[in-house]
Formats: structure tokens, sequence, C-alpha cells
């Protein structure tokens, strides 16, 4: 089912694109390309055949959206569903150069996650990435997601821009996709044509300023601040980073348009569907104006308080010696050690929802092992696994018992074509599923 166009909506895009309105008016009733970025960390030759997207080294298009959730990979963290225009990213932190740095970022509005797990490919294990997202729910979606990519340096928070606001020079980049009208996704989402008028774009113009500005002192100077929408209203778009320039001391900083059909505007880029094989998306860079500050941490305060939890590190964690543990009630989480200084005052000032590593639960002497832990990047590789078959696989995702196999007691984890899914626990005649019962597939696993 088709749903019309708002005749406004329409109205301000042949205003805005002039020749080129029909073509792009006719490309909306065609079907929205599928895509996903691959991980890094958990290189599956699946989809290394599909057509590449030419600004992202690992994302691909595919010919069909296949059952992603019947697929024991996605639920491995091996890729991550996203649409290919917010892909853009790459390309933007690579005129940067920011590539594999050691910086402090920020992802202000997170969920549900591609951005982060994104971030956090492309700036490497040394960065701090902190994902935030305000509302609980969505905020749980994103912890799911950044536990399956497996990286060890991202905490995520839920705070209200104000609030991160307080942290004043803390990151050196701040990347802020904003809550927009939504016109980039009318192809994918019916409910953004239905909830689609001018007033909801006045009302996301007001909503993105007020974010920007609460977000502004956590900047430091001489930061870099990425600014994206999916929408096409300029107000939205070049309108904000405009008022970023005039108002709040930032230059706006040049990118090249790399081609593949991305149009230029004043400040920034902008991908249209009949131009480019993706969706609507806006992306602009500014710079902070001011020299950087120089931190002087008083690092006696940060000292690690939780090293006698070292040696359950050293049983679980390929390069432990780069963790810090820090136990928070019986939960124990490994914190790397570039980080630990700043996780201590975010952990101060805002509500953590995750960070790092989780070990596990400490039950006495014991620790049971968490699914995060099974899932990160660092877990050692030496460590007794079961792997299993698709059906079976599919049965263990879904938190059914699978098929018991002949083996010494204790914790094993479970794989897929060697990817891991989680973790289990063999008994005396019987194998325990330890994959969280809030995650499991619901649906019925087609015949």
């Amino acid at each position: 089912m088709t749903i019309p166009l708002s005749p406004e909506f329409i109205s301000r895009i042949k205003v805005s694109l002039g020749d080129s309105s029909e073509s792009f008016l006719k490309s909306m009733q065609d079907p929205a390309p599928i895509s996903i970025r691959m991980n890094p960390e958990k290189k599956s030759d699946f989809f290394e055949k599909e057509e590449k997207i030419p600004w992202c080294s690992e994302g691909r298009y595919l010919v069909e959206r296949p059952s992603f959730i019947f697929d024991p990979l996605f639920h491995a963290g091996c890729y991550y569903v996203q649409e290919a225009s917010s892909m853009l990213n790459e390309i933007v932190l690579t005129q940067l150069d920011l590539l594999q740095k050691n910086i402090r970022a920020l992802d202000l509005c997170a969920a549900p996650g591609g951005k982060s797990t994104h971030l956090l490919s492309l700036l490497g294990n040394k960065s701090l990435v902190v994902c935030n997202e305000v509302i609980p729910g969505r905020n749980k979606i994103l912890q799911q997601n950044l536990v399956k990519w497996g990286s060890s340096n991202a905490v995520v928070i839920q705070n209200q821009p104000k609030e991160i606001g307080k942290l004043e020079n803390f990151f050196d980049l701040i990347l802020v996709d904003a809550p927009c009208s939504g016109e980039g996704m009318f192809r994918k989402d019916v409910t953004a044509i239905r909830e689609w008028n001018e007033q909801n774009v006045e009302r996301c113009v007001i909503r993105q300023t007020s974010i920007l500005e609460d977000i502004i002192p956590a900047l430091q100077p001489g930061g870099l601040l990425i600014y994206s929408t999916c929408t096409y209203e300029p107000n939205e778009n070049d309108g904000q980073v405009e008022k970023l320039i005039k108002d709040h001391n930032f230059s706006i900083v040049a990118l090249q348009n790399p081609g593949f059909g991305i149009t230029s505007t004043k400040y920034g880029w902008q991908a249209y569907p009949h131009l480019v094989k993706g969706e609507g998306f806006y992306i602009a860079v500014l710079k902070k104006n001011g020299e950087p500050e120089i931190k002087n941490h008083n690092s006696r305060s940060f000292q690690p308080k939780h090293e006698a939890y070292r040696n359950y590190l050293n049983d679980f964690l390929e390069d432990a010696a780069s963790f810090t543990p820090y136990l928070l009630g019986d939960m124990l989480y490994a914190i790397p050690k570039e980080a630990y200084e700043a996780f201590q005052e975010l952990n101060d000032k805002l509500y953590i929802r995750q960070a790092g590593i989780c070990i596990g639960t400490l039950k006495g002497k014991d620790l049971v092992p968490s699914h995060e832990l099974a899932l990160s990047n660092q877990l050692r590789n030496d460590l007794p696994s079961l792997d299993l078959n698709r059906e079976d696989a599919l049965r263990y995702l879904k938190c059914e018992s699978i098929p018991y196999t002949s083996v010494p007691t204790g914790w094993y984890t479970i794989t897929f074509e060697n990817f891991i899914l989680g973790w289990a626990k063999v008994v005396t005649g019987r194998i325990n599923n330890y994959f969280p019962r809030e995650w499991r597939i619901l649906k019925e696993i087609p015949a």
C-alpha cells in the first residue's frame, strides 16, 4: 500500500529541487535499498561478494531482504543492518583524519546503534566512545546492539543533553544525529509520511536547537561536531549549522565532496534517493573555535580499587593486562586502562547503563559469566566451545534445549560457524542454555 505524500511536502521539494523534483518524486515510489555493514572484528565471508557500498569499506547492498532474525550470524554480531546513506560517516571521519585515533567521542542520540557501532570500528580500541540514549526502551536496544558488536571501549549512558553538557570540555568529538521530521525515511517508514506536517517540522527545528545548545559545553575548544539528520528540510540542516556558526563560536569544516551522487549544500552534504542508492541523509562538520584545553587530571583520585578481582579477567580476556577490574554490586566489569579515568568522571556525574566489558556476576568465589563477555572481541579464543548446526543454533537462540554432547562438565561458548552466540553450562546428562531469555527469538522457525 502506497501512502500519498503531503501536498505541502511536495510543494517544498519542488521549491528546493526545481527541475529535478520530478525525478525525486518518482524515486519515492521505488523500494528502498537493503544494506548491511559487516563487523571487521567478526569477519564472515557470507556477504563478501555482495555489491559494495562505495563510501563504506564494510558496507554491502543486498539483493533481497533475508530473515535477519533467523540468521545466527546476525545474533553473533557479524553485521549490522543499516541504511546505506548514513554510512557516509566513514568518509567524513577519514577526511578528518580521525581513523584509529585516541580520542573521547560522544554519540549523543545513539539508539539503535548504527552510528555508534560504526564509530567503534573506525576509531579503534584506544578511543572512548560514549553512547547516549535518553528513552529507556531505546537505550535497551542500543545496549543489545553494542553487546553484539563486541567492542570493549564503549560506555552507554542515559542522560538529557543538558546533563551531559555539565561535563565541560570533556569530548574531542560529538556526533549529533538529531531527531528530525524523518522525510529521508519515507520509503522505509509509512508512519513518517502520516505524521509529517509543517508544524512538526517547526517543532523539530526547536528541539534540535535546544539539543545543540545544551551539548555545546561538553565539546572542548578545537573539538569537532558532526551534525546529521535524515531529512531534506533546510531549516533542520544548513539552518542549524548556520546558527552554530553565527551564535555559538563555531567554524565550518569544509569537506571534499566524494561524488557517488552526493549533493553539496552550503555547509554540508545531502543524499537524495534519485541520485544516491540510499535514503535521505544530511551531514556537516563544525569546529568549536578556541585552543584545546590542557587537562591536568589528578590521577591519584582515579586509582583502581578492585585489583583483587583481576584473576577473573585473566581467566577470560585475551589481553587482561590492558583492562582494569571494576566491581559494581556483585557485577564485575573490565574497563580499558586508557579509559578508566574518563569512566570514573562519567560515573561521578552521569547515569551509566553499560561500560566496558561486563565479565559476570560474582556468587561467592564463583563467577557466572555474562552474555556480554561471550560476545566480546576480547574473549580468549582457547576456551571450551560447542559448535552447532543451524537448526540447533536456532533452538539455542530460542532458549530451548539443545542436544546433549558427552563432554566434560563446565562452561562452554556456543558457536555457529565458529562465531560465538553465548554461553551454555554442561552438567551431568544435559546442557543448560544461558542465552538471555529477554533476547530470545519469539517467532516460530520457518520450516
